[in-house]
């Protein structure tokens, strides 16, 4: 990928060369998005931008978004998934190349919602404190970059960029919009629903469900994420970012209380300043008409889905750490929320639960999540809202791991038609995997970088800066990702283990070997160990008493045979194994029994230290350019059961897509902003951000292909 002076100059060309042809996609020409925004949106039988929707054919949405899984982690059969896997696409349409469009974990969530490109601090999903991220006078007004707010603590850094985690801040200036501003704005209604927000005292007590208790602010009284000496944890909460036995809840996955646009802010002599826009019905944006524990039973999706006039235009609904297929082994229960101890679901009386068995299982992953949707799924396609124009989207925030490196990929399709044909291809690489969206009718393997995570090169082609991949998954010497002003013209040598971005150090796994076979039994063990060197230092049951483990010995083929339901406790749900084998590839067996094992540290390669193996994931010339790709489905009576897409979308399609479907463009707050306005985004013509890219296109006639329109 190229850095942003690139995607300038290509954005120029195009324009110049007036590269404005249709796609097969249904992807129109600027002029006739231009005229369809403007004049569409209230001329019935037209269709809005380049959807090839007419205007208020979808009248409610609802989003799901799940966590960090690859597609081909998703829908290629590994895990006990098969309701997503396979039912779900069934029942519309599956998108094969939907990206996201960074890492960790938060910045994808901030980016569907505003537009908004990575920094570093949302990269690392707010660890350090929720203070102020820019201000108002920090955001960029024109060019590329419009919209864009600009960390305040690039100044110092050698790139202007990239400034160091716990220096940037974490929650937006009143004066960027959101997607909900601009919902407010055209009249719309619309919610997020959290579960298990408010389950515990103190945790997220902070408007529109932010960390910290009510008291907590971003200017005079911020949240600190780690806990210190100074700043000790609330009584009985043990983390902010991570999830809680009673409480799975966590603020990073959930975009609203981020933006003071929103939530109001507070300035630092104690004045208010209110929310950028007003709801439709009254209230404001953080009450609990908008902010809501899913599973409440006043203002729960339940309780709201009984009637059409009763549910939300638009719902937004994060799952808890463990329904939400981040935890691989969750805190507290794996039904938790709308489920009796007896395992019974609260709601749909006669409706059996998606486990006959009573919810003590601690599996989490995709297993968790096929609970979580076989519950909530037919939930909302029974309501009438639903049947009614409706249209259900299951994605993820990002891909983990988001590329297909070196033939390592998790997939064993074998039995199922749309992925049937998706098995593991090494030329598919870094760039192909970890980024794209549609430009002017073309799939590419770019995004916009934005103004605080370039791509920055030396002279060698090695990646100095993280860019909005934040060079996970890719391990780089960390003086190549250095922001000091002191980044080494080559980044090659000099590798400083254990650090971010750089080849794992020594680890030390349980495991279980003995005599009798080759394998190893390592719930720890993943794909990319292959090939570090094994050695068991506790252990001397071998021959003589000897380590058991010959010299020389290596990780080989790992195998994951996905999660355990059978598990009743949090101690394993993982089962995972791997081959003992010599440099030559030739089984190993070990010469007494194995308990405890230590794989070697990595290292690059060509400039290996003592100990070390050579890294299979080195790369100094590619950083993750993107989120990867994550796969998503929709489901609409507006859409052909089993339908398969593979034109590329990431999470400013999405949003380009959610302001066209509900027209925002013609919103009736038009203030004047520092990025553009609340109504008019960036563009003029509604898109906020980097989801007003010229040419990107949103979801198109091949997602929904059951309206009945005709298409140009």
């Amino acid at each position: 990928m190229g850095d942003l002076k690139g995607w300038r100059r290509i954005t120029a060309i195009a324009v110049s060369a007036g590269v404005l042809c249709a796609a097969a996609v249904g992807v129109g020409s600027a002029a006739s998005a231009t005229t369809a925004a403007h004049s569409g949106g209230n001329q019935r039988g037209t269709t809005i931008t380049t959807t090839g929707l007419k205007a208020g054919q979808i009248k409610h949405v609802w989003l799901i978004i799940l966590e960090n899984k690859s597609y081909d982690a998703t829908f290629t059969g590994l895990n006990q998934n098969s309701y997503l896997w396979k039912t779900l696409p069934s029942e519309g349409v599956l998108l094969k190349n939907y990206y996201g469009t960074g890492h960790s974990s938060m910045d994808n969530y901030l980016s569907m919602v505003s537009g908004q490109a990575p920094e570093e601090d949302t990269q690392e999903d707010c660890s350090v404190a929720n203070t102020n991220f820019g201000s108002n006078s920090s955001i960029v007004t024109k060019g590329a970059n419009k919209g864009q707010v600009a960390s305040l603590a690039n100044a110092s850094q050698p790139s202007k960029a990239n400034a160091a985690n716990g220096l940037n801040g974490c929650t937006y200036p009143t004066d960027t919009p959101t997607l909900f501003n601009q919902l407010d704005a055209a009249g719309k209604t619309w919610k997020g629903y959290a579960q298990d927000l408010g389950n515990q005292t103190g945790r997220e007590d902070g408007v529109c469900g932010a960390p910290g208790s009510a008291s907590n602010n971003p200017t005079t009284n911020p949240t600190y994420l780690s806990a210190t000496a100074a700043h000790p944890l609330p009584a009985g909460v043990t983390s902010f970012t991570g999830a809680q036995a009673n409480d799975q809840y966590v603020a990073k996955h959930f975009p609203f209380p981020w933006f003071s646009s929103l939530t109001g802010a507070v300035t630092t002599s104690g004045k208010v300043t209110p929310a950028l826009t007003k709801p439709v019905q009254g209230g404001t944006d953080c009450d609990s008409n908008h902010i809501a524990n899913l599973d409440s039973a006043k203002n729960g999706l339940y309780k709201d889905l009984q009637h059409e006039s009763t549910t939300p235009a638009f719902s937004w609904i994060t799952p808890n750490n463990c329904s939400d297929a981040h935890d691989a082994v969750c805190k507290g229960n794996n039904l938790s929320g709308s489920f009796t101890k007896s395992g019974q679901p609260i709601y749909q009386a006669g409706t059996p639960a998606p486990q006959s068995t009573t919810p003590v299982n601690y599996t989490g992953g995709l297993y968790a999540s096929d609970l979580f949707l076989k519950y909530y799924i037919p939930m909302i396609e029974k309501s009438a809202a639903f049947k009614d124009g409706g249209l259900i989207d299951i994605t993820f925030d990002e891909a983990d791991p988001p590329f297909t490196y070196s033939g390592n990929s998790f997939n064993n399709a074998n039995a199922y038609g749309p992925t049937l044909a998706d098995q593991p291809n090494a030329a598919n690489g870094i760039k192909t995997d970890a980024a794209g969206e549609n430009l002017y009718g073309k799939n590419v393997t770019t995004e916009p970088t934005g103004v605080n995570s370039t791509l920055g090169t030396d002279s060698q082609g090695n990646q100095l800066y993280p860019g909005p991949g934040n060079n996970s998954f890719i391990d780089r010497p960390p003086v190549c990702t250095s922001t000091s002003p002191k980044v080494p013209a080559n980044c090659v040598p000099g590798i400083v283990e254990g650090g971010s971005g750089s080849s794992p150090a020594a680890r030390n796994d349980t495991a279980l070997a003995s005599t009798a076979t080759s394998f190893v039994l390592d719930d720890s063990i993943l794909a990319d160990d292959t090939g570090r060197m094994v050695t068991d230092t506790t252990d001397t049951t071998g021959p003589g008493g000897t380590s058991p483990i010959p010299a020389n010995t290596f990780v080989g083929t790992v195998s994951d045979t996905g999660p355990n339901p059978a598990a009743t406790n949090a101690s394993s749900v993982i089962n995972g194994s791997f081959q003992l084998v010599d440099a030559s590839g030739n089984p190993v067996t070990p010469t007494g029994s194995v308990s405890k094992i230590t794989l070697s540290a990595e290292g690059a390669p060509g400039y290996l230290t003592a100990g070390q193996t050579a890294d299979p994931l080195y790369d100094a010339k590619d950083a993750t350019p993107g989120g990867g790709d994550t796969g998503s489905v929709l489901i609409s009576p507006l859409i052909k059961p089993g339908t398969v897409s593979t034109t590329y979308y990431n999470h400013y399609s999405w949003l380009r897509t959610m302001e066209d479907i509900f027209q925002v463009g013609e919103g009736r707050d038009r203030q004047s902003l520092p990025g553009g306005s609340v109504s008019g985004g960036v563009d003029g013509l509604g898109h906020l951000g980097f989801a007003a890219q010229p040419g990107l296109a949103p979801f198109g006639p091949d997602v929904f292909n059951n309206t009945g329109n005709r298409h140009w």
